[in-house]
């Protein structure tokens, strides 16, 4: 499918946007030249299309799950903890399939996913404990920065030196990359590949983007694609490749358009750089994992309807 083509459909989709946002999810819409960049590159690299099962972890209205469907990807699930925003989600797959540009899960129709699955659940996250000194704190840099995102201070920008290396230090020496009790209740291993655009840890949730990507890496058994400000790159490449033994490569440099959709934005919009990185394993890894693991049910596709509000 060529990109013009996935983008128009994308902007077919009904609820491309939040009509009530929430901050403390940092729900921000994903536009479609976004969304089918992103696809285009993971089908190239054999992460989507046919013969692989894709979830999109913290979907929000679903624009980036739902542009895996319309590449034929055998089977997507839509993962999220806020039932307004999968009541969208809803809406826009119900559409999809009305239109035939993805299948109903009924049957094995030719050349199209099978079907979109909905679950509701939410990621544990348990903030890591901070040395607190003196003035630093957030409060005053909170507002006027769009999504949180911007000025390129990543996690360091924080006030003292120690507050903000605190989280860090207690993500690399526990990482827990098979710890089933995040909150997710699905198998690990259950699909192909994870795409998951995670809050950034800037709105008094520092480590969430790492537990993100934790609970990607463990529900995959090909490759994960997640959103993370370019400022904490030399950090996440040291975290997945020294300390969790991962193959990671930075796919895409790109500029998010935060738009003025909340009271305390101050500017009109604010361009904040993203890098879309992308963890994978060998294919002799996947192969002796899918060995290995043969007839185990964690490591089997999911049933439509088995944890889902489908």
């Amino acid at each position: 499918m060529k990109q013009k083509h996935l983008e128009s459909c994308l902007s077919s989709i009904p609820n491309r946007v939040f009509p009530d946002p929430k901050i403390q999810l940092e729900q921000y819409p994903t536009s479609v030249n976004l969304a089918a960049s992103i696809v285009l590159t993971a089908l190239a690299k054999g992460d989507a299309g046919n013969g692989r099962t894709v979830l999109d972890l913290g979907c929000g209205t679903g624009n980036l799950g739902l542009a895996f469907a319309m590449v034929k990807s055998d089977f997507v699930y839509l993962v999220d903890c806020d039932s307004d925003a999968l009541d969208l989600a809803r809406e826009n797959v119900e559409m999809l399939e009305v239109e035939e540009l993805i299948g109903s899960g009924s049957e094995d129709e030719d050349g199209c996913c099978m079907g979109v699955e909905l679950i509701m659940a939410k990621l544990k996250y348990d903030p890591p404990k901070r040395n607190q000194s003196g003035g630093g704190g957030r409060g005053g840099k909170g507002k006027g920065r769009g999504r949180g995102r911007g000025g390129g201070r990543g996690r360091g920008g924080r006030g003292s030196a120690s507050t903000s290396s605190q989280p860090n230090e207690l993500l690399l020496m526990d990482p827990k990359l098979d710890n089933r009790d995040d909150g997710i209740p699905l198998p690990s291993k259950m699909v192909d590949t994870v795409i998951t655009n995670p809050p950034f840890g800037t709105k008094n949730n520092e480590g969430i983007d790492v537990q993100f990507l934790k609970t990607a890496i463990r529900l995959a058994r090909r490759s994960v694609y997640s959103f993370h400000k370019t400022s904490t790159r030399p950090f996440l490449v040291k975290l997945l490749r020294d300390k969790w033994g991962l193959n990671v490569e930075v796919v895409a440099e790109m500029k998010f358009d935060i738009p003025n959709i909340y009271k305390f934005h101050k500017q009109k919009c604010v361009d904040v750089e993203v890098d879309l990185i992308r963890v994978f394993w060998e294919e002799d890894r996947i192969e002796d994992k899918d060995a290995s693991e043969e007839g185990e049910s964690e490591g089997e596709e999911m049933p439509l309807g088995v944890c889902g509000v489908a």
